[in-house]
């Protein structure tokens, strides 16, 4: 089977037993994990609005707050609490995803030139090396 290459986030085994997560209510356990994904996806460094903060309703927002697992900025966003601490930061993420798109050019060209004696006049690996 093939390795999954979708974008993921990290929980830990203990996560949903943190003594701030295992008090929160159902909605606002959603919402924090939603909020996770979400600034993943979104390669946000933990940083959010206030209308994703309410996306659950603001009674789910205040409790994420009040347990201390987000924080308002000044500028009027969010953060998760040590976000960069436990996910992937947008250079990282980015880094990554170069990798992986240099790895697959190499590849491709070993299989469709190296390996066939092609020299390909428009690529860069064939003119290169």
């Amino acid at each position: 089977m093939a390795k999954d290459t979708r974008p993921y986030f990290t929980l830990t085994n203990e996560y949903p037993r943190h003594r701030k997560i295992r008090a929160l209510s159902d909605k606002a356990f959603r919402l924090h994990v939603e909020l996770i994904a979400d600034c993943n996806e979104s390669k946000s460094d933990g940083k959010f609005t206030k209308l994703e903060l309410n996306s659950r309703g603001p009674k789910a927002g205040k409790e994420l707050i009040e347990a201390g697992l987000v924080t308002a900025l000044e500028d009027g966003t969010y953060e998760l609490h040590d976000y960069l601490s436990h996910q992937h930061s947008k250079v990282q993420i980015e880094a990554y995803q170069a990798n992986k798109a240099e790895a697959g050019q190499r590849g491709a060209h070993v299989r469709h030139h190296v390996k066939k004696g092609v020299v390909d006049p428009g690529c860069e690996l064939c003119q290169s090396g």
